[in-house]
């Protein structure tokens, strides 16, 4: 729970940040295109279409939240599996022990073995 909590005060933070910038540049500078190219000399080259740089801080944010989100839900989902494995073992060993008593008690009625009698001491 404090995960989530801590995660859902990030995301308020950086929507205040993000918030903070929209208000206080103009229209110029989130319309501005940029190309994004990615080069390996004499092997061949990538260039992206132009997108406008308030689209470009949108999607930054948006994948950030989706991420961090997907994140703090990676080690719930492991930790459903780890207690299904535990549940399991421990229904196994009731098992087990219910059947030791159930054993234990036919053994008493019977006598306890020899090999269990204390020694005497003389």
């Amino acid at each position: 729970m404090r995960k989530i909590i801590n995660a859902s005060i990030i995301a308020v933070i950086f929507f205040v940040i993000l918030n903070f910038i929209y208000c206080n540049l103009n229209e110029e500078v989130f319309n501005y295109e940029v190309n994004f190219i990615f080069s390996i000399p004499h092997l061949f080259t990538l260039k992206s279409v132009p997108l406008p740089l308030g689209f470009i801080l949108i999607l930054a944010f948006s994948l950030g939240v989706i991420f961090l989100a997907a994140l703090q839900a990676l080690p719930a989902l492991f930790r459903t599996g780890a207690m299904k494995a535990r549940d399991k073992k421990i229904k196994m060993l009731e098992k087990e022990l219910e059947e030791a008593r159930l054993h234990g008690d036919q053994d008493t009625l019977n006598g306890p073995p020899v090999d269990s009698l204390p020694p005497v001491n003389e």
